[in-house]
């Protein structure tokens, strides 16, 4: 009797463990989209606190670019950006494009806040090590009014590649009614890695 109530003992803690082991191979973190201090962000407020930097809003040219590359494989969620004052009611074509493999990995258009950055969510976005991406921030609807064409970008004596965390921008490209100037400054347009 007694090897009875312990054989079932035994195959009762067997299929408990069974069952916990189970519940925890199919457990999978869920992953987080934090735009509140993104390696972009870190490295413009880096640069921009150097004295010889300027955050400003300026360069009344269409398309604001820079190139990046990841130092380990990543997936952009999320894409911030600041409206001009008194104008975000026009959206912004915000681009992503692998120049490694030539192709646009992401292209839509975008009403932004004019009071602070605000954050979008966008389809997720694999970005690889090894590939070199351009993003662009678009303003081809500025109203017969040039001035609508600036935003918010750092711009002085800077040198490329700039890399904080896993984030590298290696230039930089303002064109469209005039330009190009390259690597004058780096536009303030975040992007925002899953955790």
């Amino acid at each position: 009797m007694i090897k009875k109530i312990l054989l079932g003992i035994f195959i009762l803690i067997g299929l408990i463990s069974c069952t916990n082991d189970d519940d925890n191979n199919n457990f999978q973190e869920e992953a987080i989209c934090d735009s509140s201090n993104t390696s972009f962000n870190q490295l413009y407020n880096d640069l921009s606190a150097s004295t010889s930097i300027q955050d400003e809003i300026t360069m009344d040219l269409e398309t604001h670019s820079y190139d990046f590359e990841v130092l380990e494989s990543k997936t952009i969620c999320q894409i911030g950006y600041q409206s001009l004052q008194n104008f975000n009611s026009t959206p912004y074509l915000i681009e992503i494009f692998d120049n490694t493999s030539s192709t646009l990995l992401y292209s839509d258009s975008h009403i932004f806040s004019s009071s602070d950055t605000e954050y979008v969510s966008i389809t997720p976005i694999q970005v690889e090590v090894g590939h070199l991406y351009t993003i662009k921030r678009i303003q081809t609807n500025w109203n017969g009014n040039i001035s609508n064409t600036i935003g918010r970008l750092i711009s002085g004596n800077l040198s490329f590649p700039n890399t904080y965390g896993e984030l590298t921008i290696t230039s930089s490209s303002f064109y469209g009614t005039g330009g190009p100037l390259d690597d004058w400054g780096i536009p303030y347009i975040d992007i925002v890695f899953q955790n």
